[in-house]
């Protein structure tokens, strides 16, 4: 009894706030006339947050890079049309993809945890969207510059380090999967550098990080 009461007062924790109920403000993203990618910055406090909303049509590809100050901000992602949410973010992380979207308006929700919206705390954020491809035909591919801040959001927690700690090359290569990598040291400190490698899938979707040098991390 008392371990299932535990579970639920955790999963409570981490729901998101009122604000995923009401009182949610609503910011079109705007990209500029033949741009691909758009960044915003905002801040929320307590239980008000922000929606952010932006067109797609079917067939694209998209890529979304969330960087909240405060560890209890969270991304969700809506489609089109939808009552439940492609990405969650306290379960997902800050990054999201995906390599076909819908036509319509996608919903990129920010708002804080229960407990955090309940000390009123402000989380400062920065959300950046990457629409590429073609219309219902194969997609452009995302920019080797939104590769190398995927690869950083996904090493810095592996490897307990900021994200200025990694060092990347400028290149994205071709993978021996038949997609694409990004080599790169990550430095820990009196632990020394580490090697690393960020794979992708061929349509340049984050797979995962591979630790290279010989210890592992």
């Amino acid at each position: 009894m008392i371990a299932r009461l535990a579970i639920a007062m955790t999963a409570l924790a981490m729901a998101p706030g009122p604000s995923a109920l009401a009182e949610d403000r609503t910011v079109p993203v705007r990209f500029q006339p033949g741009a691909t990618a758009a960044t915003v910055k905002g801040s929320i406090r307590g239980d008000r947050g922000v929606n952010y909303t932006f067109e797609t049509v079917a067939g694209q590809t998209l890529q979304m890079l969330f960087t909240p100050s405060n560890r209890s901000c969270t991304l969700n992602v809506y489609a089109p049309g939808a009552d439940e949410a492609v990405h969650i973010g306290s379960v997902a992380g800050n990054a999201f993809g995906q390599t076909a979207t819908q036509a319509g308006t996608y919903r990129a929700q920010v708002s804080l945890m229960r407990n955090a919206a309940r000390r009123n705390e402000t989380c400062r954020h920065t959300l950046s969207i990457e629409i590429t491809g073609r219309p219902g035909g194969s997609s452009a591919g995302v920019s080797d510059a939104r590769l190398r801040d995927r690869c950083r959001a996904e090493a810095a927690p592996m490897y307990g380090v900021s994200p200025r700690r990694i060092e990347l090359a400028a290149r994205v290569g071709p993978s021996a999967e038949g997609g694409f990598q990004i080599d790169g040291t990550v430095d820990k400190g009196r632990e020394g550098v580490k090697k690393l490698r960020c794979l992708f899938t061929r349509e340049r979707g984050f797979d995962r990080v591979m630790a290279m040098t010989p210890d592992g991390r």
